[in-house]
């Protein structure tokens, strides 16, 4: 292609932009914006399902996790004996690595305070989990106990640089047991998408060997253990889960559980319970971006297609001045080059543009080079998709443009338009019943009664040890403030996992029966503070000993059929294990019986609960309405006088933390109606450029047929009905996908609402009404014109 003609094109390219500016600036904006909408999905599944590969060798680290074999209940940690007896029974395996996470507080020796999330690791955890070293031996950096291993932002807030990290010394809460601990090495930063992440590594001892506290068959009964194992390459890891399911039992240390193993890819989204968003959501999130791309590739086809059919008579000049067919095939092809890449240009600023919106409502780091390179992947496809649509119907036109004019017939809009339009007002459907349908949700949770007054109601929580040593001295602090109503200590969170156990045991039960109980742990002034309903009995009396009584709430009665529930004498394993590993069983007395309550998400049904003392490290504070925020200023300051390291104590309202519960269908219920309203404009707006085109195109069959007795009423009629047929077959096609998908969604839930009649019925008629109005003023102009001065013109 020679300049003169290349500059040819794009001085044409400018004159049809600027004569058609309406139509083309609908083509690009919404092929921009789907492009905003698609990237950041397509990056997000990317980012979930990438977890720790960047270890050279993810591929042979599996994670070991524990299943009773009595209720299926799933235990994340294993005992820490286990990881050494693997080794020595399985010669496929390379090594293995036990840890548990701690918050711990740490202070240097200048006195400096801070808290970092601590690995605690056995001396193997490198050769599992290798790390890029900044400095320091790493073949020697765990090989002692005490020996610890900071990340590099850690080491030069603490000590100015890496190098001069090495071998200075930390205190921690663990240091009155096994002394400080060294710095020995400093390691690369953990990137974001790892299920360890950390700022330090230390060696603990007594990680895999706790003889110093409990005896071999208690450890055996004990689950602390986050273990991991490496595979010899070309080792068979399906063999080695066979034997690994009954391990335990066979080697006669705990015949209570089955182990389980999962690639270390897969432990986020298959073993975290704890997540915001789960895999299904985010690929619900990705097809929805696929569709709303597609629409919007659709739309733009079909849009530009019509300003190649309405510039037919530009192209026959054109080769009646000598253009040949090919060149006239490549001037189209190099305007929609041309305006797909202005298109894919305004989508990636608008992209770089949001990032940090994006990034912050998805919880995920964005770094600039990997969304470039998405943008640049996703705009590649879009180019290819383009060009190769539209090849087929550029040589299909460059051969109507060849023909004489008495050829051309007059005819309707193609069969490809009308699946074209019809797809995009589907895929709107689609997206306006999940919006709605999420939006009742949302509204229904909002609205259930969660069995507690949860409002007014300030959480207090801190994994520092120094909380607890305080204790009496912060509780009296707060007790002084006259807008806090009550003070209640428990185990409970609605965003931590529930205690469960099947080791409950009552008069009456059948032996065949393990239900499962939720334990939870909480003291004198707890139904006070949640505002719970007494149904029978009583609450415990504060300060008097009553660690034998229980409390239970309406479903453990009903799953336990106790007709008289207080006076009730249960039998539980209070987390006591004898030498020989049997748990014991211990009598306790049921005193009261609660009001059901919701002690987490909707998602999950209301669980039989026993309620009793003890373990009580989350504080509940129940203040006067509408003093929160002053209360939580007041108690940030009694803590920081009280000791420095309590300033990282966290003060939330509950209303937040059962918000964040919610998190995933808040930010879907805008993301869906952030789709729909794009999709549905998208739509709307390429109905409305077709009608244009389409009215003026068969502006002398409209004539013609008012020449031959057509009213206006006919000609309008027949448009109605062409563009109604179109929203008939989307909705035929729509709503029972919307329905089935919506339906699915809302059975994930314990409590939900149900998808009324009345809303697809809203939809279709809505959207026929919305498609309608659009074209209706192109349809009344045509109607009205002069057929006469039509066809003379014609």
């Amino acid at each position: 292609m020679n300049m003169n003609l290349l500059r040819q094109y794009l001085k044409t390219g400018f004159r049809v932009f600027l004569r058609y500016k309406i139509q083309l600036s609908i083509a690009i904006l919404g092929l921009a914006f789907s492009l905003v909408c698609f990237v950041p999905t397509v990056y997000w599944l990317h980012h979930e399902t990438t977890y720790d590969r960047f270890y050279s060798d993810a591929k042979e680290i599996y994670r070991i996790y524990a299943v009773e074999k009595g209720s299926g209940k799933v235990n994340e940690q294993v005992p820490g004996l286990l990881g050494n007896e693997l080794l020595k029974y399985f010669p496929v395996l390379k090594a293995s690595a036990g840890f548990v996470t701690e918050q711990l507080d740490y202070q240097t020796e200048g006195n400096d305070y801070i808290q970092l999330k601590t690995l605690c690791v056995d001396s193997a955890f490198l050769n599992v989990f290798q790390q890029s070293c900044v400095y320091g031996d790493m073949k020697q950096a765990l090989q002692m106990a005490g020996n610890i291993v900071l990340t590099e932002t850690v080491a030069s807030r603490l000590f100015g640089t890496a190098e001069n990290a090495i071998g200075q010394k930390l205190e921690h809460s663990l240091s009155r047991i096994f002394g400080p601990c060294t710095v020995t090495a400093v390691v690369q930063d953990s990137p974001a998408n790892t299920n360890l992440p950390f700022d330090a590594i230390f060696n603990f001892p007594a990680l895999q060997d706790a003889s110093m506290i409990m005896s071999t068959p208690e450890q055996w009964q004990y689950y602390n253990n986050n273990l991991y194992v490496k595979f010899y390459p070309q080792a068979n890891s399906e063999e080695f889960e066979q034997q690994l399911r009954d391990f335990t039992s066979r080697i006669k240390k705990n015949t209570d559980i089955e182990l389980r193993m999962l690639p270390i890819s897969d432990v986020r989204h298959k073993l975290n319970r704890d997540l915001l968003f789960t895999l299904n959501f985010i690929r619900l999130l990705v097809i929805s971006g696929i569709l709303l791309m597609l629409s919007a590739l659709f739309n733009f086809l079909n849009l530009y297609l019509g300003l190649f059919r309405q510039r037919i008579n530009e192209f026959r000049q054109r080769m009646i001045h000598g253009a040949t067919s090919r060149q006239i095939i490549s001037q189209m092809m190099f305007e929609l080059i041309c305006v797909v890449s202005l298109a894919l240009l305004i989508g990636a600023f608008f992209i770089f543009l949001t990032r940090p919106i994006v990034s912050n409502l998805l919880g995920i780091v964005m770094p600039t080079p990997q969304l470039l390179y998405f943008s640049l992947l996703s705009g590649l496809g879009i180019m290819l998709f383009v060009l190769l649509f539209s090849l087929i119907p550029c040589w299909k036109m460059n051969q109507l443009i060849t023909r004489n004019m008495a050829e051309r017939k007059i005819s309707n809009q193609p069969m490809l338009q009308r699946i074209a339009i019809s797809f995009q007002l589907a895929v709107s459907i689609v997206f306006i019943i999940a919006a709605s349908v999420t939006m009742m949700q949302m509204r229904f949770i909002n609205q259930k009664d969660l069995g507690f007054d949860r409002s007014g109601i300030i959480q207090l929580y801190s994994e520092n040890m120094k909380l607890d040593e305080h204790k009496a001295t912060i509780r009296q602090q707060l007790e002084a403030i006259p807008q806090i109503v009550n003070i209640s200590a428990t185990d409970y969170s609605p965003d931590k996992n529930a205690t469960m156990t099947t080791e409950v045991e009552w008069s009456g039960k059948q032996s065949h029966k393990k239900p499962v109980f939720q334990w939870l742990f909480a003291d004198a002034n707890f139904a006070k503070t949640f505002r719970l309903k007494l149904i029978a009995g009583r609450w415990w009396e504060e300060g008097q000993n009553e660690n034998r009584k229980v409390v239970l709430n309406e479903e453990a009665v009903k799953v336990m059929g106790l007709s008289e529930p207080v006076g009730s004498i249960i039998r539980m394993n209070p987390f006591l294990i004898t030498n020989d590993g049997v748990a014991p069983m211990e009598e306790y007395e049921v005193i009261g019986v609660v009001n059901d309550f919701h002690s987490h998400s909707l998602r999950s049904r209301i669980h039989p609960t026993i309620i009793r003392t003890g373990l009580e490290n989350i504080w509940y504070i129940r203040v006067v309405p509408g003093q929160e925020q002053e209360v939580m200023q007041r108690i940030s300051s009694i803590l920081t006088d009280i000791d420095i390291s309590l300033t990282d104590t966290r003060l939330t309202l509950l209303d937040e933390v059962y918000d964040r519960l919610d998190y995933s269908e808040q930010i879907g219920l805008k993301l869906f109606s952030i789709l729909a309203i794009v999709c549905l404009s998208i739509s709307l707006f390429g109905i409305y450029a077709i009608a244009s085109s389409t009215t003026q195109k068969r502006r002398k069959e409209i004539a013609i047929r008012k020449i031959f007795g057509a009213d206006i009423q006919n000609v309008v009629r027949m448009f109605v009905c062409e563009y109604s047929l179109l929203v008939v077959f989307a909705a035929i096609v729509a709503l029972p996908i919307a329905h089935y998908v919506m339906y699915r969604w809302l059975h994930g839930y314990a409590y939900h609402t149900n998808i009324p009649w009345w809303l697809p019925v809203m939809v279709f008629t809505g959207s026929i009404t919305l498609v309608l109005f659009t074209v209706l003023g192109h349809v009344l102009k045509a109607a009205g014109s002069n057929p006469a001065k039509v066809v003379k013109s014609e």
